[in-house]
């Protein structure tokens, strides 16, 4: 097979050609109830609005970088409107944390604001592609699910939610199940994609409030409630992944509840993935009508979506404290695509999605006076991807601007092997 490249040139010729519209044959997903998410925005937008969050973005970055920046952030508040409404009030702390990220110099192409809509674009381009078992991504996602073995707890989900046993969608040889769960797969890897990274802002919060653990300064170090949300969210479906994608029954142990909270803990410092999860569903939760009709189906598209936003950095969490690569702390968070495709799919696209993401170099200002001169530019310009039929493996080559890039990566790439952190998430079938 001939290896399949991702850059933002490709992207922008898949634009003119009508390719990458982002799918909304299932949106908007419950009903919203104005007051709410007028007094939401009330709430989440006193750092300033977004025209100048924009402006500020402009000023530092220059013209070169925002032609890039805005289009892409532009086409993301357009699917945001419908798919997930409340986005446009945190973008400008989105983009605030991004940029410090960016000219931050222990950290390496860290931007999220290009990564996140970008990695909409790969979604939709890898869900197309063909793999040595001569089915698309797609079709081989909407398996497993209609298979109802590792993914039964989705089923449970819907049955749950009032959707009748004899319901069609959950018939696996219904053509009408593969035509619906096709669209959802398609709807909810986008969303996914888009917004998996939307939880740095508060991990950072989070992280910040436990480096002042050391600080005998009670009165500016809040707790962390992580038992409060177990108590909040424990019934929803990212934490029946948590639970190892099992629900708490009757012989449960009854030290399970006292981890769950250690894991909640140590999540909400150490994961913006789990940080997402919980801010998705709670600014969703915040403008949703309620008591209102919802259908079964919408409401595991975002729950589900906010299981593969949590799911998809949880890395940290599996390993724990433990050195050894073959022996995890938490073995039982580990993906599986036969069990949760559309996380493992969204890890896969994170991993896929490292080029146009600016590192910024510092030097003199060029007037001789004390200052700094700052250039932003693409460390990795395009990523490309080569499936092998022998080995069914999957190959994915970045290619670096310039030597000390391909260091840099390098020596990213070792880390990450070295805690292993890229296995949790690679998908069963690559």
């Amino acid at each position: 097979m001939q290896p399949l490249e991702f850059s933002l040139t490709n992207y922008r010729t898949g634009l003119s050609e009508g390719l990458y519209t982002p799918p909304d044959s299932m949106s908007p997903f419950f009903a919203i109830d104005p007051k709410a998410y007028s007094n939401l925005g009330d709430t989440e937008s006193r750092r300033g609005d977004l025209k100048w969050g924009l402006e500020e973005i402009r000023k530092r970055t220059g013209p070169d970088y925002f032609k890039n920046f805005y289009p892409l952030q532009a086409q993301t508040l357009d699917y945001s409107a419908r798919a997930f409404p409340p986005y446009r009030f945190i973008l400008t702390e989105v983009m605030t944390e991004d940029w410090l990220a960016t000219v931050d110099w222990g950290k390496f192409q860290r931007d999220h604001v290009l990564h996140q809509p970008l990695c909409g674009y790969v979604a939709l381009e890898l869900l197309k592609q063909t793999i040595p078992n001569g089915k698309t991504i797609l079709d081989e996602c909407v398996d497993k699910i209609l298979q109802w073995k590792g993914t039964s707890y989705i089923r449970d989900f819907l049955l749950d939610c009032g959707m009748k046993k004899d319901d069609p969608i959950l018939d696996s040889e219904s053509p009408i199940a593969r035509t619906v769960w096709t669209l959802f797969f398609k709807e909810a890897a986008y969303l996914a994609a888009v917004f998996h990274d939307i939880g740095y802002p508060w991990q950072y919060a989070f992280q910040f409030k436990k480096n002042l653990d050391g600080m005998n300064a009670q009165g500016v170090n809040p707790n962390r409630n992580a038992k409060d949300i177990v108590g909040q969210f424990g019934q929803r479906l990212m934490f029946h992944a948590l639970n190892g994608y099992q629900k708490q029954d009757r012989a449960c142990p009854s030290t399970w509840p006292e981890k769950l909270l250690r894991l909640t803990d140590s999540a909400l410092s150490s994961s913006h993935g789990f940080m997402g999860a919980i801010g998705f569903l709670t600014m969703n939760d915040s403008v949703r009508r309620y008591p209102a009709p919802q259908s079964p189906l919408h409401l595991l598209l975002v729950e589900w979506v906010a299981t593969a936003i949590m799911m998809h950095d949880m890395a940290k969490i599996y390993w724990g404290n433990r050195k050894e690569r073959e022996n995890p702390e938490n073995p039982f968070l580990r993906l599986s695509f036969d069990v949760d495709p559309l996380s493992a799919f969204i890890t896969l696209v994170d991993e896929i999605e490292d080029f146009e993401r600016p590192t910024v170099s510092f030097s003199p200002a060029n007037n001789g006076e004390n200052g700094v001169s700052i250039t932003y530019g693409m460390a990795c310009h395009a990523t490309e991807l080569n499936f092998k039929n022998k080995s069914k493996s999957l190959e994915i080559c970045y290619c670096m601007t310039t030597p000390e890039d391909k260091a840099m990566k390098l020596k990213s790439l070792h880390e990450h092997a070295e805690h292993d952190i890229l296995a949790p998430g690679m998908a069963t079938w690559i």
